[in-house]
């Protein structure tokens, strides 16, 4: 059995990493699941998510560098960008809280904003 829950973010950039890390982890706690599994998904074509080291300053984190190699043209730019970093995350929960190392948190990206957004989180066990 899980348990399904929302993050609605409203993002005010064009390009935007948001960390949710702290409203995952309280989607698991209020989940009530000791152990089991989250499931991080952005039903967004032009979004997406991703666990990777803290940034102090989220704007560094958009992937700049790399991102600018895909050359879609610009109206593709968005969609490309969200599908290289990709739609969902999948992770462990153990004592109530998703694993992550000490140094990771997990980031909404936007890519095509600003925009209302929604992060669904799955819990299970």
């Amino acid at each position: 059995m899980g348990t399904l829950k929302e993050i609605v973010l409203q993002t005010e950039r064009k390009e935007q990493a948001v960390d949710i890390t702290d409203r995952v982890q309280a989607a698991i706690r209020e989940a009530g699941v000791k152990e089991g599994f989250v499931f991080i998904y952005v039903p967004h074509a032009t979004a997406a998510v991703s666990i990777h080291r803290y940034a102090e300053n989220p704007d560094a984190i958009l992937l700049e560098e790399t991102l600018k190699a895909i050359k879609p043209g610009p109206e593709g730019e968005p969609l490309s960008k969200a599908a290289f970093v990709a739609p969902t995350e999948v992770g462990i929960v153990k004592d109530g809280r998703m694993i992550l190392g000490d140094d990771q948190r997990i980031y909404f990206y936007e890519f095509e904003g600003p925009k209302n957004r929604t992060v669904y989180i799955y819990v299970g066990s």
